[in-house]
Parts: structure tokens; C-alpha cells; sequence
């Protein structure tokens, strides 16, 4: 649960602060990015000045949200207070986060990962939300700022993209109380489900067929990867693949599905789903990730060529069965 008295901590923090820096973590999905940018909203509308940072690429099914294009890799600079949203350890943040630059200045988490390494000076976490977006919807009624239609509109995308639909066993009664406030401000379900999820660019289309068409079925686990050369000759420009993890899960004898992309760096994202009842968290954990019971994920170091049988080597040790 969500301790108050932190709450009542960040909120004044972030009150007091003249200036506040907002970064949202690597392999960024709508839950980070939506998080992100309702807090920089509702900061805004204190006349607080916000930098928005994100040491990747935006996945384009986000573009929709206002203020998106504020978001840029950035480094920590003078700001008054550092806040790290949706990240479940302090590496998946990349050149955003640098205690050395941001010194004895208040660093702020704030996640909902079951998998969360506290690394913040106050850490706002409640492994019970569904999403991170419910733990800002907290902190913007605690900062006393009316829920705006842009506030709400990032919000719900969190709630949306984290619950797949609030589909997912994470679904809590409180979960569905927030979205029917955040609906009655202004915020569409059949938007951010039409932006999130059924507009593809072509690109993103292409890259969709080459990762069925080079999908492996190994008894309940279905898995696909892409390297970066493959992504270029695409047309994909760093982001378009984000959505691909969750279309190989809906083949109906996977209970698991992973995929990997590699990125310009060499590294390789790592992103995993699985069914209710099947606890993938574990198995990120393993290879430095961390997420939910039902998506996790990892940034795994190079080479690509052996960053598939590293994540079923995982996958077996932890289900040996």
C-alpha cells in the first residue's frame, strides 16, 4: 500500500522545489511516458518549470500525448529535485540518472514494480497499484491541482498500456475507481486504445510480420527477435517495436512470449509476457531486469547472437518443467 506519510513527503519536496527534473526509464512503454508527463502537467500548473528526460527513443504509438516532444535525453543539470518514475532499479534510467551530477539534491522514485530496488532519497512505492500512473494520480491530488483534461489523458494511457486493457490480474477495484474519475474529466478509453494499440506506422506493420514470420513456438513459450541492421532495412528510426511482444501472446498456445531488439549501442532489449498465474518477473530479475508477474523486461549486453539461448537458459532454470 501506499504509505501516506511518504506521499505527504514527496508532495511537499516538490512544492518547495523551484525547478524539478522528471526522467522516465529505458525501453520506455505508455505507464513510464504517461507518468511522466502528468506529473510535468500538474507540476506546471504550481508555475513549476520542469525538464523532461528519457535516455531512449519514445515508442510512437505515445505520440499522442501532449508535451511529448518536450521529452529529450537529457542529463541531470541544476534542477532543485530529481524525479525517476516507473523504474524498477536505478540502471534503467541510463544517462538520466547521475548521482555524482545530482549530488545532495532530493532524488524522488516513484513504481509500482514487484521487483523495485529503492534507490531514492524518498521512495513513493505501492507493488499493490496497477500501475505507476495510479500512484501520480495520488500525488497530483495531494499537490491540490484539478485534474485537467491533459493530466488525465496521461494517466489513463498509464492505467491502459500497464493493465493491457485493464485485463490484467493487477486490476484492482481501486484501479477502476481512479479511470472512472479520470474519464469524467475528459479522458476517452476508446482514444487511447484506437492511438495505443490499432494505429501502426507502416514500418511498425513490417517489423510485425518479420517477427511472426521468424517466431519460434517451443511448447507454451513463443519468441522472436530482431537485430539492428533488420530494423534499419525496415525503416524503423530506434522505436516501432513495442507492441510486438504482446501480438506473439495472443497465440493461443503460448502462456509465455519474449522478444528481443537490438539497439544501436549493441545492447538488447528484452521484453516478456505471459499469462495469469505465470510469474515472468523472476526470470527478468535473473537477467537485471525487473517488472510485473505478466511483463518484464531487461536491457541484456551484447552479443545479439547468444542473447536468445541466455533468456531460455533463464526461462528453464526458473521453470524447470
Amino acid at each position: 500500500m501506499l504509505d501516506p506519510q511518504v506521499l505527504s513527503q514527496v508532495a511537499a519536496t516538490l512544492k518547495n522545489a523551484r525547478t524539478i527534473f522528471i526522467a522516465a526509464h529505458i525501453q520506455p512503454d505508455g505507464d513510464c511516458v504517461g507518468s511522466q508527463l502528468a506529473l510535468a502537467h500538474a507540476l506546471r500548473a504550481l508555475d513549476k518549470p520542469v525538464t523532461l528526460s528519457l535516455d531512449d527513443k519514445i515508442p510512437e504509438n505515445l505520440n499522442f500525448l501532449k508535451g511529448f516532444r518536450d521529452i529529450k535525453p537529457r542529463e541531470p543539470g541544476n534542477e532543485d529535485v530529481f524525479v525517476y518514475v516507473d523504474g524498477s532499479d536505478s540502471k534503467r534510467y541510463g544517462k538520466a540518472l547521475n548521482r555524482e551530477k545530482s549530488g545532495t539534491r532530493p532524488v524522488i522514485l516513484i513504481d509500482h514494480h514487484i521487483t523495485n530496488e529503492p534507490f531514492g532519497d524518498l521512495n513513493l512505492v505501492d507493488t499493490h497499484a496497477a500501475s505507476t500512473a495510479e500512484i501520480v494520480f495520488e500525488i497530483v491530488r495531494a499537490l491540490n491541482v484539478p485534474l485537467s483534461q491533459n493530466i488525465a489523458r496521461a494517466l489513463l494511457t498509464g492505467i491502459i498500456t500497464d493493465t493491457m486493457g485493464l485485463r490484467t490480474t493487477s486490476t484492482t477495484p481501486e484501479t477502476l475507481e481512479k479511470t472512472t474519475e479520470l474519464v469524467r474529466v475528459g479522458a476517452s478509453i476508446p482514444e487511447i486504445i484506437d492511438s495505443v494499440y490499432n494505429r501502426k506506422s507502416y514500418a511498425s506493420l513490417r517489423a510485425l510480420g518479420y517477427a511472426i514470420e521468424h517466431s519460434q513456438l517451443h511448447g507454451n513459450l513463443l519468441w522472436s527477435q530482431m537485430d539492428y541492421k533488420t530494423q534499419k532495412a525496415l525503416g524503423l528510426n530506434g522505436n516501432g517495436t513495442s507492441g510486438i511482444v504482446t501480438q506473439l501472446l495472443t497465440v493461443g498456445d503460448a502462456d509465455i512470449s519474449f522478444f528481443l531488439s537490438e539497439k544501436q549501442d549493441g545492447n538488447i532489449d528484452l521484453s516478456m509476457r505471459s499469462r495469469a498465474g505465470v510469474d515472468v518477473s523472476g526470470i527478468a530479475k535473473k537477467l537485471g531486469g525487473g517488472g510485473h508477474k505478466q511483463a518484464a523486461g531487461a536491457l541484456l549486453p551484447p552479443p545479439f547472437d547468444t542473447a536468445a539461448q541466455r533468456v531460455l537458459q533463464a526461462i528453464r532454470q526458473e521453470f524447470p518443467n
